[in-house]
């Protein structure tokens, strides 16, 4: 089984929708300020609590002492132990215990222990709190060593005067506040406002996602001309970018249908004089000597125009690919002059390719295919024996790629229409030079052909590749 992976936003760890990430960017900020709050508040409520239990507690100790030393009448501190003694730890009564100075029970809890440390208690009457258990309660706890008169104590041996180890407790767990303590006045007013606030939050986000959805829509059916689209502003420069984007697209499907027709127009002629052919050597009106070569010379021109049609197809899926990078035009010169070279055999021509190293950022691809057009071009035009070749240079603007010739030259009458698809001239097709126009200015260049006069003459043509120049 094939796992998909995971889109960007999932390994981020953001929400797939965008509504989810701006609820989160407002709530989670929002809910997290929130906690930190009630968990100052806990701090807060639970210091407050501790200081009022240890008070409690030493409050407990002196009034125990007193009780004992019969300031407030008898004492009245009777023995107790057991289920009792849990009882009231488990209420959250306040739990007693009077030993001896060695911790010897006396009165009150019975199954209490003693405080486990008395030699710190030597100096009389000072409040040492600590943690202690009583049948599975943890307390809080405070003990203190107090002179007691002699039989100050009920319910255990009468004594003499002397030291006495007093004990209190009560449950650790009320130092921390209940959900009652804490959701009471200002907690509660921080917590309404937070759910209010989420509310709002979640209701303004419902709201923008409803206006981007109606803009959605909007853009979803841009028109080429017209007004533009009546958006957010935020989402202004986002629908002119769409509007280019369609208008391109407009015009690039406009321009590929009248490019059809043009094709299909230019395939069924070569088609019909191939037919008529076919039909007078049938008939017997043409001899088939003559016919054969004016029928492989319709075949030729025709595969030329589906070859070029083709080259026009690859272009497009180049261009959509987008990616230029550095390449060595030299090299993708080479390659070019090797394919073509019986064609320049064939005409006896002279060509001679400059080797000066040149980079340009292109495709491979599209590069090779300019210079087969550019070459074969020239090849066609010049006469036989004549002189071409490909000159590679550094101009002021970038890098220039040259194919020159000793052709007729271009008449000024059809520079206008020159780089027009279907222009055709004299044994040609026209669609060489528009594929070689379109390829420049995919690679960001310009093209432009010039006769080269010498005295006053044309003595040739220079087909010019300028990087840096183009649209």
């Amino acid at each position: 089984m094939t796992i998909a992976p995971a889109s960007p936003a999932r390994r981020l760890g953001y929400p797939a929708s965008l509504q989810g990430q701006l609820l989160a960017s407002l709530l989670v900020p929002l809910w997290g300020l929130v906690l930190l709050a009630a968990a100052w508040r806990v701090l807060v409520v639970h210091q407050q609590l501790g200081q009022a239990q240890d008070a409690r507690l030493h409050a407990a100790l002196t009034a125990l002492a007193q009780e004992i030393d019969g300031v407030s009448g008898n004492a009245s501190v009777q023995a107790s132990g057991g289920s009792r003694g849990a009882a009231q730890a488990a209420a959250g009564q306040l739990v007693v215990r009077i030993g001896a100075a060695d911790g010897t029970w006396q009165a009150g809890e019975r199954d209490w222990a003693a405080y486990p440390w008395p030699q710190s208690l030597s100096t009389p009457d000072v409040t040492h709190f600590y943690t202690s258990h009583l049948h599975g309660t943890v307390l809080r706890a405070a003990a203190r060593r107090h002179a007691a008169p002699a039989g100050a104590v009920q319910g255990g041996s009468p004594q003499d005067a002397g030291p006495v180890l007093l004990q209190v407790g009560l449950p650790l767990i009320q130092r921390w506040p209940a959900a009652g303590t804490f959701l009471a006045g200002t907690s509660a007013l921080v917590l309404a406002a937070a759910v209010a606030l989420s509310l709002a939050a979640w209701a303004a986000v419902a709201l923008a996602m409803r206006r981007l959805q109606r803009a959605v829509d909007t853009l979803g059916q841009p028109a080429p001309e017209g007004p533009p689209a009546e958006v957010p502003s935020e989402l202004r420069a986002l629908s002119l970018q769409v509007r280019a984007v369609y208008r391109s697209e407009h015009d690039w499907v406009d321009q590929q249908r009248r490019f059809l027709a043009e094709a299909s127009h230019q395939l069924r002629t070569p088609m019909a004089v191939l037919r008529t052919q076919l039909q007078s050597a049938i008939d017997g009106t043409v001899a088939v000597r003559e016919v054969l070569p004016q029928m492989l010379h319709t075949v030729d021109r025709a595969t030329g125009l589906a070859n070029q049609l083709l080259s026009l197809t690859k272009l497009e899926q180049i261009k959509r690919a987008g990616g230029l990078r550095p390449v060595d035009v030299r090299a993708a010169a080479r390659d070019a002059v090797m394919e073509l070279s019986p064609l320049i055999a064939a005409k006896r021509l002279d060509f001679s390719l400059d080797e000066a190293a040149v980079e340009a950022p292109a495709d491979a691809v599209m590069l090779g295919e300019l210079l087969r057009n550019l070459l074969a071009n020239a090849i066609h035009h010049t006469p036989y024996g004549g002189r071409l070749g490909v000159l590679l240079r550094t101009g002021a603007a970038g890098p220039e790629l040259v194919v020159w010739d000793e052709g007729p030259g271009v008449d000024d009458a059809v520079v206008p229409r020159l780089f027009q698809a279907f222009t055709a001239t004299k044994g040609g097709v026209g669609l060489g030079l528009s594929i070689c126009r379109q390829i420049a200015e995919a690679m960001g260049a310009a093209i432009q052909l010039y006769n080269r006069i010498d005295q006053g003459r044309i003595v040739g043509v220079d087909a010019v590749v300028a990087w840096g120049q183009g649209p």
